[in-house]
């Protein structure tokens, strides 16, 4: 049965992988709109980070567990959490790809926490994970609507 911890390190590391994914879409983005769009996305994952840090900082575990200690360990390793095979995606510079692969991530990310949840019998586990499994549905929702705007006309499409 998972714990709190394992799902709150599950939780720290999807986080920080999108993160990191996030700003490297942005450093390969040919179009400044799409840019700025995955550096608020990139942003928008480290503080969600910071954000369950705190939350979990805040809990009463046994063992005692460091969040924000585990968060930077994350933090400065960031070069082993995207796969070669999604850095070649982002580099590639095709849009639709990248969006797509993005969703892969928000999916696997919801999922793991869907599952964390289903599996354990603890209250605050359970309700932990299933917060996290929103959030991140929340997140491919949002960038499905962005690939299916893709799809749309230049001057029709909202601002990627």
């Amino acid at each position: 049965m998972p714990t709190l911890i394992e799902a709150a390190k599950k939780a720290l590391y999807n986080e920080v992988r999108s993160e990191v994914f996030y700003r490297l879409a942005a450093e390969v983005a040919n179009r400044d709109d799409t840019r700025v769009l995955f550096m608020e996305l990139g942003d928008l994952e480290g503080d969600h980070a910071r954000e369950l840090a705190d939350r979990i900082t805040g809990l009463a575990l046994t063992p005692p567990f460091d969040a924000k200690a585990y968060l930077d360990d994350l933090e400065e390793n960031v070069a082993v959490l995207v796969p070669p095979e999604d850095e070649q995606t982002v580099r590639g510079g095709n849009l639709k790809a990248v969006l797509k692969l993005a969703k892969r991530l928000e999916v696997e990310s919801r999922d793991v926490y869907r599952r964390l949840a289903k599996y354990t019998d603890e209250p605050s586990v359970k309700a932990f994970c299933a917060d996290l499994a929103e959030l991140e549905e929340r997140h491919f929702q949002e960038i499905h609507k962005l690939e299916l705007s893709l799809d749309m006309a230049e001057e029709a499409r909202p601002a990627l």
